[in-house]
């Protein structure tokens, strides 16, 4: 118990330690510009928070649960889906393009697997 509450905690670390980081211009993690810096980095944050690897976007973490069959992996994505579609103006699997297969290490509930 104690060796998952230091790992959630330090996990939440690394999440905060990257959405400050993108915050004040030093965390770009896909080489995109400031705002979307931010919105990642926030987006891994909260993957954290939920019990998940602090560099893995909820949406990968969607993708992987969907295709495990989890329930909640499909209703998340078909909403993301829904919403990367009115904002693309054209059909799109959001979670399906998001899927980073190396990532979700160092999730304490992993999804997908």
């Amino acid at each position: 118990m104690i060796a998952i509450a230091t790992l959630y905690v330090s996990n939440l670390f690394i999440g905060l330690w990257y959405f400050a980081g993108a915050l004040v211009f030093l965390y770009r993690p896909n080489g995109d510009g400031w705002l979307h810096s931010v919105a990642y980095s926030f987006d891994c944050l909260c993957n954290a928070s939920a019990f998940g690897d602090p560099r893995e976007t909820i949406s990968s973490r969607a993708g992987k649960a969907r295709a495990a069959g989890r329930g909640w992996g499909c209703v998340l994505c078909a909403f993301l889906g829904w919403v990367a579609t009115l904002i693309a103006g054209k059909p799109v699997d959001h979670c399906a393009e998001s899927v980073v297969a190396d990532a979700g290490r160092r999730a304490i509930i992993p999804d997908g697997e």
